[in-house]
């Protein structure tokens, strides 16, 4: 009889890749799935866990968070421990560098596997003003070696030309690197139109469209009518497009603002306007004043949202220069996205992300057990969403299912209380009863990142973009 190093115990495992929704135990041996059965004899397990009554499923794979950005008045990579704490055992981090990731990984690394997009900022990781195609090329050949799968385009804080922003994307695609896209140009803002844009902009290509929800606000149109358009746009491009919503009704955003006194970014401008604020430092910081605007702020090791006179004394003391949230996600919006269907009940939106990390609002595990409550997604849809078509969009095919031999990364949720209740990555405890116990982290990097990756002295595993959804057929 096989030896198991554990054995997870009398769970509903859910697993979408395998239609398998049943009573089971789950084999692991050397950080790898060995077999999913109905029993398993623990005497041939070092170790087992029994979770009777738990959910089972592949572990959560946050496609869009943060915990390697611009260190304005908390530690990103705080984020890697509330991940953690919510269930994470991979995240794709959407706003840093190599280097960030990496050094954030050895400071407070919680186990995760983790993955960077490099973010374009004009002036401070690039090169300011007009970039011709072949420095563009070569920024995402750095990227690639610095250990990231690709690049960021912030289109609500740093936003291109569009024949800049459609080179960018090209040029990721030549290449197979990731190309993730905060919506908007100079031509067109963090809403509606940034979605229309996407087809002029992509052409045949590929591209993650990020946070879907947040483009759908009611801003330019109906909130109703800009999930209609957003979701038209998305399944009019299906193939080329990875795409993923979040359900905090929290943003994150800057509060920036420039030596006239003005709101810099176009995502804050959003917020004010939605509720009738001036686009000032004053409009600012009567927002902050009002309740409406919050800062993120830190205090020991915890990440939280600071408000009212607190909030206002730092955006002061920091002249502006903070990190930022007001509670403009539709929920409406959000649950729409996430579980609309096509007519071959094909989910259009493909994943379920936090945009959260550092940010406190790791709610996916929750929200979207929340759903499974009002019967808006099955238990194996929202385990798809979570974890198997994520895994899907970055083509890591050894992770988001129980099939043999795939990586031991699992995670157990509470059906009584919606709550995370253990992770493992590689079968490895890094959450139990909602308190992180991993460290560390490892690094899922190119082929081109191999260097990088070793030099760092972190475990790695190399991705295959060609292979990801993304890619998929995909020829120039």
């Amino acid at each position: 009889m096989a030896r198991h190093n554990l054995i997870l115990a009398g769970g509903t495992v859910l697993d979408p890749k395998n239609g398998l929704e049943a009573r089971a135990d789950v084999g692991i041996t050397d950080g790898k799935i060995v077999r999913v059965e109905p029993e398993l004899d623990p005497t041939t397990a070092d170790d087992v866990i029994d979770v009777s009554g738990m959910w089972v499923m592949p572990g959560q794979i946050d496609t869009h968070a943060h915990v390697a950005g611009l260190s304005r008045n908390w530690d990103p990579a705080l984020g890697y421990g509330m991940l953690a704490r919510a269930g994470t055992t991979t995240v794709l981090d959407m706003g840093g560098t190599g280097p960030t990731l990496i050094d954030g990984i050895k400071r407070r690394g919680a186990g995760l596997n983790v993955a960077g997009q490099f973010a374009l900022i004009p002036g401070l990781t690039i090169p300011a003003g007009k970039l011709p195609y072949r420095t563009m090329g070569s920024i995402v050949d750095n990227a690639l070696r610095q250990g990231c799968l690709g690049v960021k385009i912030l289109g609500g804080y740093h936003p291109f030309t569009p024949e800049d922003s459609a080179d960018i994307i090209a040029a990721c695609n030549e290449r197979r690197a990731y190309v993730a896209f905060h919506l908007g140009t100079t031509d067109t803002g963090s809403q509606i139109d940034g979605v229309r844009e996407i087809p002029k902009l992509v052409g045949t290509g590929r591209l993650h469209v990020c946070h879907v929800n947040s483009y759908c606000r009611g801003v330019i149109d109906d909130a109703d009518d800009e999930c209609d358009e957003a979701l038209e746009i998305l399944e009019s491009m299906r193939g080329q497009l990875n795409s993923e919503a979040y359900h905090a009704i929290q943003n994150g955003t800057s509060g920036r603002c420039d030596e006239d006194g003005q709101v810099m970014a176009d995502v804050p401008r959003n917020c004010l306007a939605l509720r009738g604020y001036e686009l000032s430092i004053e409009g600012m910081r009567q927002a902050i004043t009002d309740g409406y605007g919050s800062v993120v702020a830190q205090k020991g090791g915890q990440v939280y949202y600071a408000r009212g006179a607190e909030a206002l004394k730092m955006f002061d003391e920091a002249k502006s220069n903070v990190g930022m949230s007001f509670p403009v996600n539709l929920p409406a919006s959000a649950f729409r996205l996430t579980t609309a269907k096509n007519e071959s009940e094909n989910f259009i939106v493909d994943a379920i992300s936090t945009d959260g990390g550092s940010h406190p609002r790791n709610v996916a595990i929750q929200s979207a057990m929340a759903l499974v409550g009002f019967n808006a997604l099955t238990p194996l849809e929202m385990a798809e969403k979570l974890s198997w078509n994520a895994a899907k969009m970055l083509g890591l095919l050894n992770k988001g299912h129980f099939s043999e031999g795939a990586d031991a990364d699992v995670t157990v949720l509470d059906p009584e209380r919606n709550q995370p209740e253990m992770s493992l990555v590689t079968g490895k405890l890094i959450m139990y009863k909602g308190q992180p116990v991993g460290s560390g982290g490892t690094l899922l990097v190119t082929e081109e990142g191999q260097r990088t990756a070793v030099a760092s002295g972190l475990p790695y595993q190399v991705v295959d973009m060609s292979q990801s959804k993304l890619y998929e057929g995909f020829t120039d």
